[in-house]
């Protein structure tokens, strides 16, 4: 394995168990797909299903399962529309929005760490060259 490899798998993987120390119980039982349509809807701001539906590609059948899945872990909330009461709408919840707080917060801490401790143009360059890695690696995939 090389050394850029180790580094970026290490780094993987402490991003990862870091995110899990901020998920609950039942917020770990979300798949990928789960979360896609969890950030869709937050991103969206009281779409449709319908609309998730569209978006995403996705069958209507199949999107009611994971907006199912989601309302039963007390992610997301359906509201009936108003003035059209035929619409529905999905919102996230407050308890969406706690664990988005958190997971904030710890990005906020970490720079402030990274800011405080990295020479400043260290830090610069830090910032310059993981941008352009992400850029790559999305050309590559």
């Amino acid at each position: 394995m090389s050394s850029l490899q180790r580094l970026m798998t290490d780094l993987t993987q402490i991003l990862q168990l870091t995110s899990q120390q901020y998920k609950d119980e039942e917020s770990a039982k979300l798949g990928a797909i789960d979360v896609y349509y969890l950030e869709a809807i937050y991103q969206l701001k009281q779409p449709t299903i319908g609309k998730i539906s569209r978006m995403l590609g996705q069958s209507t059948p199949n999107t009611n399962y994971h907006i199912k899945k989601l309302i039963n872990l007390g992610l997301i909330e359906k509201r009936i529309d108003p003035s059209d009461h035929r619409v529905t709408h999905l919102t996230t919840t407050e308890k969406y929005a706690n664990s988005i707080k958190t997971n904030e917060e710890f990005w906020e801490t970490l720079q402030q760490r990274l800011e405080d401790e990295i020479e400043p143009r260290d830090y610069a360059i830090f910032k310059r060259v993981l941008g352009q890695t992400v850029e790559i690696v999305h050309e590559e995939l």
